[in-house]
């Protein structure tokens, strides 16, 4: 029979190990590499990697600098979704060599049927952004790459909601990486969750429970990746 130090030891070790699967989760959703957080917070690969396979936990330095990246830190501590937007809104730049101004395009995507392409795209302003913050937060995008873009629609409801503007990283035209994107397909525009299986082959979501659907990519339907969404101009970071 084990003693009481040997099952609070072992519930420790339980807790450690959930809140690593949790943290990887969360990383994969996120769309981040291990790497992307030593230039972040100069915590190796290795410290990420060996924290999700519950050889030890995060210290609270980690989920404060975690938080502005769009971690659900809550969630990954207690196993309990925040509710609402997971951050703040991007800062203004401090100064004009700190601005970006980055494009606001005339295109809606939609998180439901699609929606229908526009002849022609047009930028209809410009939103003036912190070049460093994006270089910070957003360490795999070009500030060049980057268009805003309208979306509507509730099949991503809990990651993104309707009427939200979407950073789109122009980039990102293969899904290399586990994330959100936009797709041209059928002469219509989606933005959908795109995860590749152990097949080689891309499975293509919804995140809203109620609403979900899955199709697979293989190679017969015409569908193009026109970017990635990389941040919510609601604030939230995907």
């Amino acid at each position: 029979m084990p003693t009481k130090n040997e099952k609070l030891t072992s519930e420790i070790q339980s807790i450690t190990a959930e809140t690593g699967l949790r943290l990887k989760e969360e990383r994969k959703r996120l769309g981040l590499k291990a790497t992307d957080f030593e230039n972040i917070g100069g915590w190796p690969a290795s410290t990420i990697y060996g924290w999700e396979a519950g050889k030890a936990s995060p210290k609270s330095e980690f989920y404060t600098a975690a938080l502005p990246l769009g971690l659900d830190v809550n969630y990954i501590i207690t196993g309990a979704r925040t509710k609402g937007a997971l951050t703040g809104p991007a800062p203004a730049p401090i100064s004009s060599d700190d601005t970006i101004y980055v494009p606001r395009l005339n295109v809606v995507a939609s998180m439901g049927p699609g929606n229908d392409l526009v002849a022609e795209e047009i930028i209809m302003g410009d939103v003036p952004m912190s070049r460093a913050w994006i270089n910070r937060y957003l360490p795999n995008s070009r500030a060049e790459s980057l268009r805003f873009i309208h979306q509507l629609g509730d099949s991503m409801q809990g990651t993104l909601s309707s009427g939200d503007f979407g950073l789109c990283d122009t980039d990102k035209t293969t899904a290399d990486v586990d994330g959100v994107y936009v797709l041209e397909a059928h002469d219509r525009l989606f933005i959908k969750r795109v995860t590749q299986r152990m097949d080689g082959k891309h499975e293509v979501t919804s995140d809203n429970p109620n609403v979900r659907t899955v199709d697979v990519l293989n190679g017969e339907h015409p569908v193009r990746i026109c970017g990635r969404i990389v941040y919510g101009f609601n604030g939230r970071r995907f």
